[in-house]
């Protein structure tokens, strides 16, 4: 017990006034400390990891009432770049595209270089050669899974789409029917709060995130990324090996995510969710409770990632309040012990969506406010060619309409 006395006593607290950049305090500090952000507006563009504020050591952080963290305006501009989300289902023969070229943000009808709004390509195997000829492909740009392009032969070169965009198969033949890809032209990834880079040697542990203020990714200033791709923005990111981490009172907002929890694996993907030889760096014993996510435009909790494989373990989200846009909590791949309760959720998409491979979860005492049509609160299932969740323990989750239909 003298002990622990006497590393609270020496523990320092670094005050963190608007316009002090965090960073440089945070550096500073030593293992057991406290960050504490001062009542103001705290504006900052991504520095380290595309973060805000990145934490590589045991440290308690504090949001102290009237303290927002915000992502600076115009920082994160549309990049002419794409990048590929490929469906990773276990029907895929070939994964063979690659994009090139460069997105013309310049064009004059839509998205001008002074615009936030992003461009996704769906491309789509429309069949399969036969008696030697060339598979063909359909794509089209706007609406998901719209292709009023149809039935290009593929020459094995380089063919433009639009808007400067290119696309080349690595073979002419050889593809499934209906393999799917997506290219996004989208913003680079920003986070509020990371804890890890996803690829750290040594655990970082015990680190608290508190208080009553809050993380503003700033969505309608800035460009986001798609969702489709593999890094999305997060007003809290726990990634790769993070151990004992509380989130906890804070409010989170115009964000893609608010909390996203995810291991890394350093081995090659492989459909289905598999991966290759290589070595996994997991994240464990994470809570977020009583925080705020008020984020009409985005999505809320991410516990487990498809496209970061290591294994993520022992996650409670209780009595939270969410309002979102898309899915509020999603138990998702690689996760192995959670529990999902008291929580209140006002989402326009699912409420708890457990999708793709977890196991080992309980979702008890949630309830769904202000949906008109009856939703159900909790979804399981997975996408094709996906090892689907296991059923978690259920209990109480209700439905507001539940109340009114049986007073």
């Amino acid at each position: 017990m003298a002990a622990r006395v006497t590393e609270s006593v020496r523990a320092e607290e670094h005050r963190i006034e608007p316009g002090t950049a965090p960073q440089a305090i945070l550096d500073r500090a030593a293992a057991g400390d406290r960050i504490v952000f001062l009542p103001g507006l705290h504006l900052h563009a991504p520095g380290r990891h595309r973060a805000l504020l990145y934490v590589d050591k045991s440290v308690e952080i504090e949001l102290q009432q009237g303290a927002v963290l915000k992502l600076a305006d115009d920082v994160c501009r549309l990049e002419s770049e794409g990048e590929i989300t490929t469906d990773q289902d276990g029907g895929k023969k070939l994964d063979d595209l690659q994009v090139g070229g460069s997105f013309d943000l310049s064009r004059p009808d839509q998205d001008g270089p002074e615009a936030y709004g992003n461009r996704i390509y769906t491309i789509v195997i429309d069949s399969e050669g036969r008696d030697g000829g060339a598979d063909t492909f359909a794509w089209g740009e706007g609406a998901l899974f719209d292709t009023p392009q149809k039935s290009v032969p593929i020459t094995g070169d380089w063919q433009t789409l639009s808007h400067g965009v290119q696309i080349r198969f690595g073979s002419r033949t050889g593809h499934s029917r209906s393999s799917l890809w997506f290219v996004s032209f989208d913003g680079p990834e920003a986070y509020g709060i990371r804890i890890g880079h996803g690829t750290q040697p040594e655990y970082i542990e015990n680190v608290r995130i508190f208080g009553g203020g809050t993380i503003d990714l700033n969505s309608t200033r800035n460009a986001q990324p798609s969702g489709l791709v593999q890094n999305i923005n997060a007003c809290v990111l726990v990634h790769g090996r993070v151990r004992g981490v509380v989130v906890e009172g804070i409010t989170m907002q115009n964000t893609n995510r608010s909390v996203m929890c995810y291991g890394e694996h350093t081995g090659q993907f492989l459909p289905g969710g598999r991966t290759g030889p290589g070595e996994s760096f997991d994240a464990e014993n994470i809570v977020i409770r009583r925080t705020r996510t008020i984020n009409p435009g985005g999505a809320g909790y991410l516990l487990g990632h498809p496209s970061h494989r290591g294994h993520l373990k022992n996650v409670i989200c209780s009595q939270n309040y969410m309002e979102t846009g898309k899915t509020a909590i999603e138990p998702n791949f690689n996760l192995d012990g959670y529990s999902v309760t008291d929580n209140v959720i006002r989402s326009d998409g699912q409420a708890v969506h457990c999708w793709r491979y977890s196991k080992n979860g309980a979702v008890t005492d949630n309830l769904r406010i202000h949906d008109t049509t009856g939703r159900p609160v909790v979804v399981v299932n997975a996408p094709r060619g996906w090892q689907t969740p296991d059923t978690p323990l259920l209990r109480n989750n209700r439905n507001h309409l539940d109340a009114i239909k049986n007073p």
